[in-house]
């Protein structure tokens, strides 16, 4: 069972009772914490790492082992896709410009772009593309679209429940089906639609949210039992924008599970999932929150700590701190 057949019918039902209703819930304000990320206040010395080092090296243990941002992502970009197939697109310029289209192969010297409709419930009769998700007849090749709905530029709510893979190992197998159970645990998110572009912040929970990490040769049992917010850094997203280049920013409070150890989170990091290697911490010392703060970065082989003086090279391992010629600023 892939991950799209377990989105599918709850995310149309969403987005189809939210263009019914005027009560859009509003996103939580991330704005003070990407503001922290944007202007650290802590001066970083020795004292200081002293306390944090370990618990910083922990988080970004447990937030790399268990894939648990990635997890969280591809839900979202699912979801996106979703939303992606059933936009309506028309070519932006060239000679086929105002025509419908599915991709910019359509569109000899122009662009295909989305208009901000969105059509449910279309489907694709004959062609290629027989019974899939239909938007125009540009989507069936061969074929024609029809059945559905149009919703004109759609403004409301998506609320998502993704039931999780669980931990059972046969899933590496793509000719694998399985049904899935909820005892597998859950993650649910709320997303706010305008014109059919993703709001910035999709926000929710997860219930025991079981899910194996790794491949077939090798995996872990992982899982997260808590609340995640999820800056996306565009105000709208568009169905077609790629989210993984994008710089994310979570919040979460929970626990993660990976390999039968438990970790409590209580963190806030940002990633761009397309970098090979790149984590970004926000560390807040003070009470009350956020008014002491500096940002810890992974990047490859490099960590960089960036406080209200500069940034400068760290190493966890070498417990200290040093410039560009590697002589020690600080250590503990």
């Amino acid at each position: 069972m892939t991950r799209l057949l377990r989105l599918t019918t709850l995310m149309f039902a969403g987005v189809l009772g939210s263009c019914n209703s005027l009560d859009v819930p509003a996103a939580p304000n991330l704005q003070p914490i990407l503001d922290a990320y944007a202007n650290p206040t802590a001066e970083v010395g020795s004292a200081i790492m002293s306390e944090v080092a370990d618990e910083i090296a922990e988080a970004a243990d447990a937030i790399e082992d268990s894939e648990i941002l990635d997890e969280i992502l591809q839900v979202i970009i699912d979801i996106q896709e979703d939303l992606d197939s059933v936009a309506v697109k028309t070519c932006d310029g060239g000679a086929m410009s105002g025509s419908a289209c599915a991709s910019n192969e359509d569109c000899p010297d122009g662009t295909c772009v989305a208009n901000g409709d969105i059509v449910v419930g279309a489907t694709c009769t004959g062609g290629t593309n027989d019974g899939s998700d239909c938007a125009t007849d540009a989507d069936c090749p061969e074929g024609t679209c029809g059945g559905g709905a149009t919703l004109p530029t759609p403004t409301g709510v998506v609320r998502v429940n993704y039931i999780c893979p669980g931990w059972d190992e046969r899933q590496f197998d793509p000719d694998y089906e399985a049904d899935p159970d909820p005892e597998d645990g859950t993650i649910n998110l709320t997303m706010t639609l305008d014109g059919a572009g993703i709001g910035r912040v999709v926000w929710g929970s997860a219930s025991t949210c079981r899910y194996l990490v790794g491949d077939q040769d090798e995996s872990f049992q992982a899982s997260y039992d808590g609340g995640v917010a999820v800056d996306l850094g565009d105000d709208t997203v568009p169905t077609d924008a790629d989210i993984a280049e994008l710089l994310v920013t979570f919040v979460m409070e929970g626990n993660i599970g990976f390999d039968g150890e438990d970790f409590r989170i209580n963190q806030s990091f940002r990633v761009i999932l397309a970098a090979e290697s790149g984590l970004e911490l926000l560390v807040d010392l003070a009470d009350p929150a956020l008014s002491e703060t500096f940002n810890y970065i992974f990047a490859g082989s490099r960590q960089i700590l960036q406080d209200a003086t500069g940034a400068f090279r760290c190493s966890l391992e070498e417990s200290r701190c040093f410039n560009e010629n590697g002589d020690t600023l600080f250590s503990w």
